[in-house]
């Protein structure tokens, strides 16, 4: 009964499954417009060893926060740690970058920040070829990413700095397939690290913005960044994540 009553909500658009993507496109076309649909992301084998790490890296209790957030005016959190929990990607979300990863089979993905790098671990759990490069400036953090990013794999490159600094002079002109914001969420620093990036990409690219509703500043920025006339495509996830297709 249960199961049949689900079905019915999903059908009529009442409630959604547990672990269900339903985008809300603000553009809707390209590659997102034919790919990005209401579905739940498979759970893969592999994602069971991602929580377990996940889980073992929370255990090791407060870390300390990076010093640049020092300098950012005005940033809704504070304190001088976080939990391992407090800055990781939800497994939804993890598997959903699964997901688009398997789907789009690109030759480079970026993230930036990395933190202890459970996103990163989803986005490898979805390539069979490429690279993953991601970026972190905390040290401590970046060790705890290193250990579990490469129990996933070693299709990475781990740089312990933030992108701003060392991606353009790493990355080459129009190779970055996927890109994944998860630094500082203001729109001062989103928007500067999207405008570094575009020349990064390549044509028809797609870029995720995380946490886009951490403040009223992030969600004017991803509304303003989703409405732009020059894109394929916009949609939220969840209610927490945005994704772009660039001009092909």
């Amino acid at each position: 009964m249960e199961r049949l009553v689900s079905l019915l909500k999903r059908a009529s658009g009442l409630g959604a499954m547990p672990g269900e993507i339903n985008p809300k496109f603000v553009k809707k076309g390209g590659w997102l417009g034919r790919n990005l649909q209401r579905f739940v992301p498979p759970m893969l084998a592999v994602h069971n060893a991602v929580e377990e790490r996940a889980k073992r890296t929370h255990q090791t209790g407060d870390r300390p926060l990076w010093g640049g957030y020092q300098s950012v005016k005005d940033y809704p959190k504070t304190g001088d740690t976080r939990k391992p929990d407090e800055v990781r990607s939800e497994a939804q979300l993890g598997r959903f970058y699964t997901w688009l990863a398997s789907r789009r089979e690109e030759n480079a993905i970026v993230e930036f920040g990395t933190a202890f790098g459970v996103s990163g671990m989803y986005w490898l759990s979805g390539m069979k070829a490429g690279q993953l490069y991601t970026f972190e400036p905390n040290r401590d953090w970046a060790a705890s990413a290193e250990e579990n990013l490469r129990a996933i794999s070693d299709r990475f490159t781990l740089t312990v700095d933030t992108f701003e600094a060392a991606g353009p002079g790493l990355l080459a002109p129009e190779s970055v397939g996927i890109a994944f914001i998860d630094a500082i969420h203001t729109s001062e620093f989103v928007f500067r690290q999207y405008d570094i990036l575009k020349p990064l990409m390549k044509r028809g690219g797609l870029v995720v913005f995380d946490d886009i509703s951490f403040s009223p500043d992030m969600a004017d920025c991803w509304r303003r960044i989703a409405r732009d006339p020059a894109l394929v495509a916009s949609a939220s996830v969840t209610g927490r994540v945005g994704i772009v297709e660039l001009p092909g």
